[in-house]
């Protein structure tokens, strides 16, 4: 027999004080009323209990405590363990880590928007194997197919543009990778999600389409960023805009065409990144086949508390009622000089039960305690007690106290605080709650995108649209993303409910701003593609004049090659018979030129260098074959008769790589 918590056993040496205290109060109590009555009057003004009733009571409470001690030790003889049953699917998530996820017509870049679509698909499969690849030029699988969904949601959480150091964006890599995987698990319930901005650069979309098709495997695509698209931002370039190897500004967009095509061939379904992305994920491979797996193993202890507790408690009952005035004429009535000592309560054993069994009361009083600051106004102070229940709370009540913290920081313009929280609310099952989380939720991505507008005079104040006004931002792009997704909230709010006017009259003014600032964007788009197109033709005239300045071959005579008019008769500058006549007698004076001198006598210096080379390759005596190889490889190596030229290799940069 062992325990899980041991320590509860010290409470055992209680139980000796207390039967001790007991008898010493039994004798205290007897001497002292004993002072006070003369023996002749005891019997007529002195009624004493039993004295065996009262040890009786006494001695089941000791006994109950004591049982109720083993119990919160938890006892436990052996251990069975259980394997879990699990029916699963395969689901692979691509996510695009390109240079182009850079761009940042998402909250706040489409990478931050992949990664929350990538842990909101994992949330929206909870029983499934779920793997992680990241794909740019190639395709690398970044964790493998598991059950652990914590694992998965950290992998999701570190992936950035700078994972894969090879440029471009190859979507067929990316479903190789996750075809080969699958094949290597046997199984046929197979899905890829594929998020990306749908640049592809490598143009084997059709042949990865017909890999998918002939594998049987499921296909849905989530397309992050905008049409309209964006500049990709590098901090290496003076102006902080990405450029191609022709020197020209990228400027991405996103292309949901070769996604749409992967979609249609596993038969799934392709859909902008927006709130419901997932839902519709979910929806679309909902058909697809689960396969029963062994899961993890879980080992049990055995436990036997309950053989302890419920004696306890029938010990604790039966003490109180042979104590009670029940018992007091019946079988244990006694009558005695000597009062009995006084028993132990049971009530006080049963209430000690009843606090080490229920869960604290701490949460309860913190939520209290921040409903009393919300409403007297004090929203600091609401948000800190809220953010303290939240750590102890589970389940539904987490969702409720999320929506309270989101509320909370929106009455305290922390747009991005209650962002994050009225989106962690969206995931309760309460419909009533869901609603009024999506409608925050579009109002605090409405402020959010207002605040980004308006300078720091106008901010925080409701926006009124006129379609007149002029609004100026460092990041146009990222307020009309979080318009935009305050109008999906907007849409998802009144899909719920139909009848919240409020929503209605915020979804119209959210349209009406996001229409103009689209039309300003544009503007001014247009205007920097104009200014830009006007440096790029003053640069020009510039290398042409660049080019002009190096010298040109103009027939002037050149000093080294002896071609001087003045003292070169012979030379270009003079015409017809006279000019070839003075290239021949050049000729013919200078034969010297043209024949190398050879007088028959032999060249000393060389047969002596040839007699020494022959003598040094002759084997020395006393010498070893390997000394000798050594000595030969030694004067005839490159290595020691001329230095190595160093040549640097020099990497090609692909005409696509973000």
């Amino acid at each position: 027999m062992n325990f899980l918590h041991p320590g509860w056993l010290l409470l055992l040496l209680v139980l000796p004080f207390i039967l001790l205290g007991a008898i010493l109060a039994f004798r205290r109590q007897g001497k002292a009323w004993k002072k006070m009555v003369a023996p002749r009057l005891r019997k007529q003004l002195v009624t004493t209990t039993s004295h065996t009733r009262r040890w009786i009571a006494l001695t089941l409470g000791i006994i109950g405590c004591a049982l109720i001690t083993f119990a919160l030790a938890r006892p436990y003889y052996g251990e069975t363990t259980i394997t879990e049953k699990i029916s699963s699917r395969n689901i692979i998530i691509a996510i695009d880590t390109s240079r182009s996820m850079r761009v940042r017509d998402g909250a706040p870049d489409r990478m931050a928007t992949a990664r929350a679509m990538g842990i909101e698909a994992l949330a929206a499969f909870p029983n499934d194997r779920v793997g992680i690849i990241a794909f740019s030029g190639t395709a690398i699988l970044m964790a493998p197919l598991t059950s652990d969904h914590g694992a998965i949601q950290d992998t999701i959480g570190q992936l950035d543009t700078h994972v894969i150091p090879s440029g471009g964006s190859d979507l067929s890599s990316a479903v190789t990778k996750a075809l080969d995987t699958f094949k290597k698990t046997g199984q046929k319930s197979n899905a890829l999600i594929i998020i990306s901005d749908g640049e592809d650069h490598s143009a084997a979309i059709d042949l990865a389409a017909a890999e998918i098709r002939k594998s049987g495997t499921a296909v849905c695509s989530i397309g992050v960023g905008k049409t309209q698209g964006g500049i990709i931002p590098d901090s290496n370039y003076r102006d902080g805009k990405f450029r191609d190897n022709q020197g020209k500004t990228v400027y991405s967009k996103m292309t949901p065409e070769a996604l749409d095509t992967l979609a249609r061939a596993g038969r799934g379904e392709f859909t902008p990144a927006s709130a419901g992305s997932a839902t519709a994920i979910s929806s679309a491979l909902e058909s697809l086949e689960r396969d029963e797996q062994t899961g993890r193993q879980t080992t049990v202890p055995n436990e036997y508390f309950h053989w302890f507790l419920i004696p306890a408690i029938l010990l604790l009952i039966l003490s109180t009622i042979v104590q009670s005035e029940f018992m007091a004429g019946g079988l244990f009535k006694k009558k005695g000089n000597t009062p009995q000592p006084p028993p132990i309560k049971a009530t006080i054993a049963l209430l000690l039960l009843s606090l080490l069994l229920t869960p604290s009361g701490q949460a309860a009083k913190l939520l209290e305690q921040a409903e009393q600051s919300y409403t007297n106004g004090d929203y600091q102070k609401s948000l800190e007690l809220f953010s303290k229940a939240l750590s102890d709370s589970t389940a539904e009540d987490r969702h409720s106290i999320e929506f309270s913290i989101g509320t909370a920081a929106y009455k305290l313009k922390q747009w991005e605080r209650s962002n994050k929280y009225f989106s962690a609310a969206l995931l309760t099952k309460n419909t009533k709650l869901q609603t009024e989380a999506h409608y925050n939720l579009g109002n605090s991505l409405l402020m959010t995108g207002w605040n980004i507008l308006k300078p720091q005079a106008e901010a925080n104040q409701p926006p009124s649209t006129n379609g007149t006004k002029t609004y100026s931002a460092e990041d146009f792009t990222k307020a009309i993303t979080n318009i935009e997704d305050s109008i999906n909230h907007y849409l998802t709010c009144l899909a719920i409910d139909p009848n919240k006017n409020s929503a209605q009259h915020n979804l119209e003014e959210a349209k009406k701003l996001l229409e103009q600032l689209k039309q300003q964007q544009q503007e001014q788009e247009q205007q920097q593609q104009d200014e830009q197109q006007q440096q790029d033709e003053q640069q020009k005239p510039k290398e042409d004049q660049n080019n002009g300045d190096q010298p040109k071959d103009s027939g002037q005579p050149n000093p080294d090659s002896g071609s001087d008019p003045a003292t070169n008769p012979g030379s270009s500058s003079e015409k017809g018979e006279e000019g070839g006549e003075s290239k021949q007698n050049d000729k013919q004076q200078n034969p010297s030129e043209t024949k190398p001198k050879d007088n028959g006598k032999p060249d000393n210096n060389n047969t002596q260098a040839n007699q020494q080379d022959t003598k040094n390759r002759e084997r020395l005596s006393g010498e070893t074959e390997e000394a000798y190889a050594a000595r030969i490889l030694e004067e005839n190596s490159d290595a020691e008769t001329r230095p190595v030229q160093r040549r640097l290799l020099r990497l090609r940069r692909p005409n696509k790589d973000w």
